[in-house]
């Protein structure tokens, strides 16, 4: 009788085509985010800083002239960019499967997730840089003043305060939150999914069920709500944030990759209003895959991605954000 080596000689694994799905993140935000397409590498807009006088008057009263202030703003669009090597040999001597195609689908789900990380902290932590563009925080940031570098509970009215440090998320927070989107409700809530089980559990204390279930106009399907507003949890919010000092939550040092602990124990929640002159994705054209078939160092197809792409808030009350909100 032959060993059970020997018998495995003449026979083979079966092999499950494609690579399982282990690296999973959750943003609803590449799927609903308006794009407005922009001709150029940058685009320059106003913003409103003040308005102006009105006044009574009557006969014999001289008018006095007044102007309201505004100020410019520019927003450029940047390069994301994949490409990947496929070996033409283990493309001919694969039996069961495609290598390239594995490699596409590989390179596809990494534009995804680098865009929707970029969406929430570019240009806010020390793992963002000057060559991406800026996230929904940076951008919540600067509706205060275009140089803020934080988001500043007390001289930025968009930046709800939960606590001056960090405390368990309050209602009256998610209140207030939901009051600073106007005119109209928020689009959508984007939280953690600490944070969505912390309201369930605050809802459900107060003598509900916990966040409703409603058909969202906006997705298209039933959808967690608070106050008839969908909820969705983005893996790219952590639970990492630092406390806030004094209503002040610091993002320019913020680092995505520190760990879970007493004093990194906080999260940001964000409401908002989709639409083109509100907050939106910019890009420079649809996303371009390209392949070629001869490269002259290796005997390999590659495949690259490319999307020339930014975002921006049009509009001052259509993005607000918690602070010192704490997820323990």
């Amino acid at each position: 009788m032959q060993t059970l080596t020997q018998y495995e000689y003449l026979d083979r694994d079966m092999i499950m085509s494609g690579v399982c799905d282990w690296i999973v993140k959750e943003s609803p935000l590449i799927g609903v985010l308006p794009m407005k397409t922009i001709a150029g590498n940058s685009y320059k807009y106003n913003v409103e800083l003040t308005l102006p006088t009105a006044a009574w008057t009557t006969v014999g009263t001289q008018l006095v002239e007044s102007t309201g202030t505004f100020e410019p703003r520019t927003t450029d669009i940047y390069t994301l960019i994949q490409t990947g090597y496929t070996d033409k040999g283990q493309i001919n001597l694969n039996l069961t499967q495609n290598p390239e195609t594995i490699d596409i689908a590989l390179a596809a789900k990494a534009m995804a997730h680098e865009f929707e990380k970029t969406m929430i902290i570019g240009r806010t932590s020390v793992d963002s840089n000057t060559l991406q563009f800026k996230g929904l925080l940076k951008l919540l940031a600067e509706l205060e003043i275009a140089t803020t570098t934080d988001l500043d509970g007390i001289d930025n009215d968009q930046v709800i305060v939960n606590n001056a440090t960090a405390a368990v998320i309050t209602m009256a927070a998610m209140d207030e939150l939901v009051d600073q989107i106007k005119p109209g409700k928020p689009d959508l809530i984007l939280m953690s999914r600490k944070a969505r089980r912390q309201l369930t559990t605050l809802m459900r204390a107060a003598g509900t069920s916990g966040l409703q279930m409603i058909d969202s106009a906006l997705f298209g399907t039933k959808m967690a709500s608070y106050d008839e507003i969908p909820v969705y949890v983005s893996d790219w919010i952590l639970n990492n944030y630092p406390d806030s000092s004094s209503s002040v939550l610091t993002i320019a040092d913020y680092d995505f990759d520190t760990a879970y602990a007493s004093g990194y124990d906080s999260t940001v929640i964000l409401a908002m209003q989709l639409g083109e002159d509100k907050v939106c994705g910019l890009h420079a054209g649809e996303m371009v895959h390209e392949r070629e078939e001869f490269l002259e160092d290796y005997n390999a197809i590659a495949n690259r991605f490319t999307w020339y792409c930014g975002a921006a808030c049009f509009k001052k009350y259509s993005l607000a954000g918690i602070i010192g909100a704490g997820v323990a």
